[in-house]
């Protein structure tokens, strides 16, 4: 029998064997299977059978050697802790094929010059929207903006750097004691998202920005539009508008969102 043609628990049970099957060989690098790999955390809710079938292809190629468990989630997506071949923990990031709220989205779709040919139907749509995440990803890592580097997508899964330790996430803007450099770091990052990769984040905001040793990283990019999007102004005014909001409410001096708008657009 084909994979085509196996229903959704048979494809559960056959992505488990083939998790097993890695257990054996981790197990001898001294690993538990406790550590390796909870197939009840990861296929309970939100694996339906094409998010299995592309869990196992991303566990054949070698993008994948295991996973631990899931450390986010939301109405769109859930976010798991995995490992790479290598011993390296990377984020999961899948989309949920279900979610309604994707319908919302398309303005941020149908107007980008990026993505001239849409398709119909919600699967699409999600696959879609993984794909342009990747790819605002990527024109940040080639511009030097500092977010959350992207490793690979397929289908509605996006594999991604882990920012964080032992399976936790870094803390985010929101969770953290915050300081005039934040403030500086995060305009910052708003201004080169428009003047080095050319696009607007479209939802920047203390939720989606993390806050390490090293800096600020930005995450969550699936909303980001070029900077050609007939909105892309209103957007960028809007993420000026929360993120100082935010600054302020902390109780830091903030420069006037317009003034920040006219500089960046300048």
């Amino acid at each position: 029998m084909s994979d085509v043609t196996l229903l959704p628990d048979d494809l559960g049970e056959k992505l488990a064997r083939r998790v097993d099957n890695q257990l054996l060989k981790n197990e001898r690098r001294g690993a538990s299977e406790k550590d390796i790999f909870d197939k009840k955390k990861v296929m309970d809710d939100v694996l339906d059978k094409t998010s299995i079938m592309t869990l196992s292809k991303l566990i054949n190629s070698g993008t994948i050697s295991y996973v631990n468990g899931i450390v986010g989630s939301g109405k769109e997506s859930k976010m798991y802790w995995a490992v790479d071949p290598d011993g390296n923990d990377i984020a999961l990031k899948i989309y949920l094929v279900t979610a309604s709220t994707f319908k919302k989205r398309q303005p941020y779709l149908v107007d980008d010059p990026r993505f001239s040919r849409i398709k119909k139907g919600t699967r699409n749509l999600v696959e879609l929207w993984a794909k342009k995440e990747f790819r605002n990803l990527t024109q940040c890592a080639k511009n030097g903006i500092s977010s959350i580097k992207p490793i690979r997508v397929l289908k509605n899964v996006l594999v991604l750097e882990f920012v964080g330790k032992n399976g936790v996430p870094a803390k985010t803007l929101v969770e953290s004691e915050i300081d005039e450099n934040d403030y500086k770091d995060a305009i910052s990052i708003i201004s080169q998202l428009y003047k080095k990769a050319e696009l607007v984040h479209a939802d920047f905001s203390e939720y989606n920005i993390f806050k390490t040793e090293n800096g600020l990283v930005l995450f969550d990019l699936g909303s980001a539009i070029d900077i050609r999007h007939r909105n892309a102004k209103e957007f960028l005014q809007r993420d000026i508008a929360n993120i100082s909001r935010f600054f302020a409410k902390r109780g830091l001096t903030v420069e006037h969102p317009s003034d920040i708008m006219t500089r960046i657009t300048n």
